[in-house]
């Protein structure tokens, strides 16, 4: 029996999928025409298809993206589609992947021909290698911010921003925003649409949403803002910024949890950083960055900033060390030590009046009263907070120095007095 004569039940259900796949690959190539050579097919996802190709006119490699079918079947999505990609191609930025060609395939599939970037992508290095060092998380973060600030300028929302779609160029050692096009379409789709659906289904990783995003509420360029705060956080620390493991968690996190605290996760990492995220983070669009400011925030600058943003970049340090002063308990080991200085000041000063002891009493128990609150400050930054922590060199500096500080005006007391 050779293989037309076997029933379609009975054949490997590989075989079948690897003729639909021959197929697109076929009509791929006979859309592109004599442009563009296909080479091989560079990977699968749960979106699209990907193809290495040379143009044949200019002996470039570029990567060619087809829609995986059934993704498209919606023309109101597909003219969709077609709008942001025309956009996207018009986008000319050093951190966003170029789309050189659009077009759709006989069935109406759309794909995408873009410049092939050479390294894995943000999602294939952190499943490698684990979280980034800090400074290139930051160099990260702050290149694919200026790419959406350059998006948002022209009024396109990417939608999808995650690590599988930001690539890394071994070449240039820098970062690229990819899928603009691809994320409007699977966005607006009207049967696989990235939102919660009103049969209770979802199309999308639910990691990434925002809670507009789960709510069904309009969408602008803040919602790609959120999706950089979960970014920044897988790339610093593998994870994301919310304990959950299943879809229903990971909702529930979004509409109502507190992202977990990143100096905690990361102590090596600069506190503006840590204060940028938990702002993008924030479930009121309206108080998250903007991707502009963002940019420049994570670039250290803050001139030029718009006035939510400078006012969140003047407060970023100040929010951090106020986190850390509450954290180590710093307020309430003062208060407490205030509390005694004061204590033993209006007790010396009463057995002063009582001619117990001599006047110089007085003020040599105002400068140890004083000292000691001074002391007790530097001992709860350094041993505040909760667990075992290490004396360092400084603290004995700053507590030596007190001590000398102490010594020496009382000794001028006693000579003076």
């Amino acid at each position: 029996m050779n293989r037309d004569e076997v029933p379609a039940s009975h054949r490997p259900r590989s075989s079948s999928a690897d003729d639909a796949e021959r197929r697109s690959l076929e009509s791929l190539q006979a859309e592109l025409g004599d442009d563009f050579e296909i080479v091989r097919k560079l990977g699968k996802g749960s979106m699209a298809t990907v193809y290495l190709a040379k143009e044949r006119a200019l002996g470039r490699l570029v990567a060619v993206k087809v829609l995986l079918p059934g993704r498209a079947r919606d023309e109101t999505a597909r003219r969709r589609f077609e709008r942001e990609a025309r956009a996207a191609a018009s986008l000319v930025h050093p951190n966003v992947v170029q789309v050189f060609r659009f077009g759709r395939l006989p069935d109406q599939t759309p794909y995408l021909v873009m410049r092939f970037v050479k390294g894995r992508t943000m999602e294939e290095r952190l499943k490698a290698e684990g979280r980034l060092p800090a400074e290139l998380a930051a160099q990260v973060l702050q290149e694919v911010t200026s790419a959406l600030a350059a998006a948002h300028a022209q009024g396109i929302v990417h939608r999808d921003v995650r690590p599988a779609n930001v690539l890394w160029d071994e070449e240039s050692r820098s970062a690229h925003l990819t899928d603009f096009g691809i994320a409007a379409l699977i966005t607006t789709g009207a049967d696989d649409a990235t939102r919660l659906t009103r049969t209770g289904q979802m199309v999308g990783d639910p990691q990434y949403l925002s809670p507009e995003q789960l709510l069904d509420h309009d969408l602008s360029e803040l919602s790609d803002m959120y999706a950089i705060g979960v970014l920044g956080y897988e790339l610093l620390t593998g994870e994301g910024p919310y304990q959950a493991k299943t879809n229903t968690q990971w909702i529930t996190a979004h509409l109502s949890g507190e992202p977990r605290d990143l100096r905690e996760l990361r102590p090596d990492i600069d506190p503006a950083v840590a204060d940028l995220l938990r702002r993008c983070l924030n479930r009121e669009p309206n108080h998250r960055p903007s991707a502009t400011d963002a940019s420049r925030l994570l670039k250290g600058e803050t001139s030029g900033l718009h006035a939510t943003g400078l006012q969140g970049a003047t407060s970023v340090e100040h929010t951090a060390d106020l986190q850390q002063l509450l954290k180590r308990r710093v307020p309430q080991i003062v208060l407490v030590a205030g509390a005694a200085a004061i204590g033993f000041i209006q007790l010396v000063g009463l057995l002063v009046e009582m001619g117990t002891v001599g006047q110089i009493m007085f003020p040599l128990s105002l400068v140890l009263a004083i000292s000691g609150v001074a002391g007790a400050t530097v001992v709860a930054w350094f041993h505040g907070e909760k667990g075992k922590q290490e004396a360092s060199v400084l603290e004995w500096v700053l507590l030596s120095l007190i001590a000398v500080v102490w010594l020496g005006v009382s000794g001028w007391i006693v000579v003076a007095g």
